[in-house]
């Protein structure tokens, strides 16, 4: 017996023990609404709501919201390239459910929920759903269900592939089923070159690495709102507008003090991640001495205003088109920051703090075409933003730059949907 195969049956005897358990954990999760009762089934690998899904389908396979974004975005594009094959995306969480469930029905792009990881359990999901491609993304990498894919004789590929550090040093110390896994991989398409250098430790073959960006991306498709953007500009006048994108608790103290030292040359915008939140801010800037107005109240910035709450969904294309500056935020605390390719694609200077683990990729890649600036308080902030807008020509210069950064990061869909489909065309 081989030592990766010993690794995979002790691995494979902790789900024969937790198995008498496992009904009980399913129904607790449900009452909690992180599953869903009528479809506990398919978490066994018995799939009746499959019955619509004629013939072998391509399976992505995305754990939660974030993942199934990307899992979307390269479903359209393998749809492009192939009118036929039904696509199937499992995922892990029921918010992750609900965004595949609100597709367009005519793309033929099916949901259903991955079956734990328990061999039979798998085996059950493959024999039922027999699919002729399987494509796994970001670092969701559960053992049987890729070892046993590839066993099938499905092909495997990996996309948009990255680990953490923890998740990389945990694998570290289970090589032998590493090894196992990962060099199931016929294709693993990494975010970046680290991570590509961390998959071949793994057991990925080297000839079998590519880099191709990260596919979880932003929609850059969005229109912004014409009579908000001119409102807003109307509010600020002469006065430059800064952004504070995407802010977290404990974020919000440090841009609301940098708005006061900008002084009154400035408008700031305050975007919190989550809307509810603009109470909070809106009371955090009464406490610096500062009147905020809130757009979720209905209230509208005037030349008065320093401070703005943009405390709503589904703006951000418009105060990116209005802003001159973006801060964006989870990055002054150790959030992992936010994607930084929406607001490089209107071609804004972007300012951030040091935490952006998450995306450190995108941000390094626009740091070197001159779009992103580092900060760490309120000081660094102002300064940054002051320096910056003094310097129109470079300001100019580094927008083109990140714009032709975001169109090619648009395109890693397309080019991920093509590789993947090569390992089902006898092409690789």
């Amino acid at each position: 017996m081989s030592t990766s195969s010993s690794a995979l049956r002790r691995y494979n005897l902790l789900w024969m023990m937790i198995r008498p358990a496992i009904g009980l954990i399913l129904s607790r999760r449900a009452s909690r609404g992180k599953e869903i009762r009528s479809r506990l089934g398919e978490r066994y690998g018995r799939y009746d709501s499959a019955s619509d899904l004629s013939g072998s389908p391509i399976w992505i396979h995305a754990v939660s919201v974030g993942e199934s974004v990307a899992a979307i975005m390269l479903a359209k594009s393998i749809r492009k390239r192939d009118q036929n094959s039904p696509i199937l995306i499992t995922t892990n969480t029921v918010t992750a459910a609900a965004r595949v469930a609100a597709l367009d029905p005519a793309l033929g792009i099916h949901h259903l929920f991955q079956p734990l990881d328990h061999p039979q359990m798998v085996a059950s999901f493959l024999r039922r759903i027999s699919p002729k491609l399987a494509i796994f993304l970001e670092s969701d990498f559960w053992p049987n269900l890729v070892i046993k894919t590839a066993e099938a004789g499905i092909p495997v590929a990996f996309a948009s592939s990255q680990l953490s550090d923890r998740a990389f040093a945990r694998w570290q110390k289970r090589k032998s089923l590493a090894k196992q896994l990962f060099g199931s991989a016929r294709l693993a398409l990494a975010v970046d070159q680290n991570q590509a250098d961390r998959l071949v430790q793994l057991g990925v073959k080297s000839h079998n690495v590519q880099v191709t960006g990260s596919l979880k991306l932003p929609d850059t498709a969005g229109q912004p709102n014409p009579d908000l953007v001119t409102r807003l500009s109307k509010a600020a006048g002469n006065r430059h507008i800064l952004l504070a994108a995407s802010t977290h608790k404990g974020e919000d103290e440090t841009v609301i003090a940098a708005a006061a030292r900008l002084g009154s040359d400035w408008m700031t915008i305050i975007a919190p991640r989550h809307p509810e939140r603009g109470a909070d801010v809106t009371t955090l800037c009464r406490d610096a001495g500062m009147t905020a107005p809130r757009r979720a109240l209905g209230e509208h910035a005037d030349s008065d205003t320093a401070i703005y709450i943009a405390d709503t969904l589904g703006e951000m294309d418009s105060l990116f088109e209005a802003s001159y500056i973006v801060f964006l935020g989870g990055s002054l605390l150790p959030y992992g920051g936010h994607n930084p390719i929406e607001p490089a694609a209107y071609g804004r200077p972007i300012l951030t703090g040091p935490h952006v683990f998450k995306n450190s990729a995108e941000f390094e890649a626009l740091r070197t075409a001159g779009a992103v600036h580092d900060v760490h308080d309120a000081d660094s902030l102002a300064k940054a933003a002051s320096a910056i807008i003094k310097d129109i020509k470079t300001m100019k210069r580094n927008a083109v730059a990140a714009k032709e950064y975001a169109l090619a990061a648009g395109k890693r869909p397309e080019i991920a949907a093509d590789l993947c489909l090569t390992l089902i065309k006898g092409r690789r």
